[in-house]
Protein backbone atom coordinates (compact mmCIF):
# COMPACT_ATOMS: atom_id res chain seq x y z
CA UNK A 1 0.00 0.00 0.00
CA UNK A 2 0.93 3.50 -0.74
CA UNK A 3 0.93 6.25 2.43
CA UNK A 4 0.10 9.45 2.08
CA UNK A 5 2.20 12.41 3.53
CA UNK A 6 1.68 12.97 7.08
CA UNK A 7 -0.28 16.49 7.81
CA UNK A 8 2.21 18.75 9.86
CA UNK A 9 -0.16 17.80 13.10
CA UNK A 10 0.06 13.81 12.90
CA UNK A 11 3.91 14.19 12.36
CA UNK A 12 4.11 15.94 14.98
CA UNK A 13 2.31 13.60 17.49
CA UNK A 14 3.67 10.67 15.96
CA UNK A 15 7.29 12.16 16.53
CA UNK A 16 6.70 12.76 20.39
CA UNK A 17 5.21 8.97 20.66
CA UNK A 18 8.42 7.72 18.87
CA UNK A 19 10.72 9.82 20.92
CA UNK A 20 9.12 8.57 24.16
CA UNK A 21 9.28 4.70 23.25
CA UNK A 22 12.88 4.30 23.56
CA UNK A 23 14.78 2.07 21.08
CA UNK A 24 12.78 -0.25 19.20
CA UNK A 25 13.96 -3.86 17.33
CA UNK A 26 14.69 -4.07 13.48
CA UNK A 27 11.94 -6.29 11.93
CA UNK A 28 11.03 -6.96 8.29
CA UNK A 29 7.77 -7.23 6.30
CA UNK A 30 6.56 -9.89 4.55
CA UNK A 31 8.29 -8.44 1.21
CA UNK A 32 11.33 -7.72 3.38
CA UNK A 33 10.83 -3.82 3.80
CA UNK A 34 12.56 -2.92 6.83
CA UNK A 35 10.91 -1.15 9.93
CA UNK A 36 11.81 -0.48 14.09
CA UNK A 37 8.63 -1.11 16.36
CA UNK A 38 8.45 0.55 19.03
CA UNK A 39 7.92 -0.23 22.38
CA UNK A 40 4.50 1.99 23.19
CA UNK A 41 1.40 0.35 21.56
CA UNK A 42 -0.29 3.52 19.90
CA UNK A 43 -3.16 2.65 17.77
CA UNK A 44 -3.37 4.72 14.35
CA UNK A 45 -6.43 5.19 12.62
CA UNK A 46 -6.50 5.35 8.98
CA UNK A 47 -8.77 5.39 5.80
CA UNK A 48 -7.49 2.89 3.07
CA UNK A 49 -8.79 4.04 -0.53
CA UNK A 50 -10.21 1.01 -2.53
CA UNK A 51 -8.79 2.52 -5.95
CA UNK A 52 -6.73 0.15 -8.39
CA UNK A 53 -3.60 1.58 -5.82
CA UNK A 54 -4.49 1.56 -2.43
CA UNK A 55 -3.57 4.39 -0.74
CA UNK A 56 -3.39 5.22 3.44
CA UNK A 57 -4.39 8.18 5.01
CA UNK A 58 -3.52 8.52 8.80
CA UNK A 59 -6.56 9.67 10.29
CA UNK A 60 -5.91 10.41 14.08
CA UNK A 61 -3.82 8.46 16.44
CA UNK A 62 -5.45 6.96 19.98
Amino acid sequence: MLSQALTAPVAAEIARHVLGAGPGRRARTSAGEAYVTTSQGLVVEVLAGTTRHAVVTVTRLR
